[in-house]
């Protein structure tokens, strides 16, 4: 996963876990995270999940983390263990949900982060909908692709209505048939 740009300009702590998908690659700053991801060298290709691997930080002491990045990982855990009590626990905060001025993209992962749990799917259409603007379906589908969260705020759950749809421009078709059928969706 390459590291975006820093959008607050708060020296940023980067971290990996390994997980039942892979290992997933975070930076964060102690505002929030910034990046959370899967390796980018995955794909369909080379997809091999392993329910059994525990999410565990990898290379660093977990007492040694920050706040966001214990939250990340706890985040983390309870997610592979049973995505239905997820609520039952604090979200790490997202640094680009917290800017004064969230510009669109910014608007719908806090609407998909916000409202759309495990084990439920949502239609771009939809999503465009909740955010009061029907029209905006293919910029919905812009912020998807470009969601620095990804599984924290659930691009996985968004899908076309009369398919899966994309993920990761379809490399990862895979990974998304995976999150969601762990999260009890079979619809696909």
């Amino acid at each position: 996963m390459p590291m975006a740009k820093n959008i607050c300009k708060l020296p940023l702590e980067f971290c990996q876990f390994s997980s039942p998908v892979g290992t997933i690659k975070v930076s964060s700053c102690s505002v929030g995270l910034h990046e959370m991801g899967l390796d980018s060298s995955l794909s369909d290709e080379n997809f091999a999940p392993n329910g059994l691997t525990d999410v565990l930080v990898m290379g660093a002491k977990g007492k040694d983390l920050s706040t966001i990045m214990k939250l990340c990982h706890e985040w983390l855990q309870q997610y592979f263990r049973d995505p239905k009590l997820i609520s039952q626990i604090l979200r790490p905060d997202i640094c680009a949900l917290k800017q004064e001025k969230k510009g669109f993209r910014a608007q719908v992962w806090q609407i998909l982060a916000d409202t759309v749990g495990p084990g439920e799917v949502i239609t771009y259409g939809a999503l465009a909908s909740k955010l009061n603007n029907p029209g905006a379906v293919r910029a919905v589908g812009s912020a998807m692709r470009n969601n620095p969260t990804g599984i924290i705020v659930p691009c996985h759950r968004v899908v076309r209505s009369n398919d899966m749809g994309l993920y990761h421009g379809g490399k990862r078709q895979s990974v998304k048939l995976w999150l969601l059928k762990h999260e009890g969706v079979d619809k696909y």
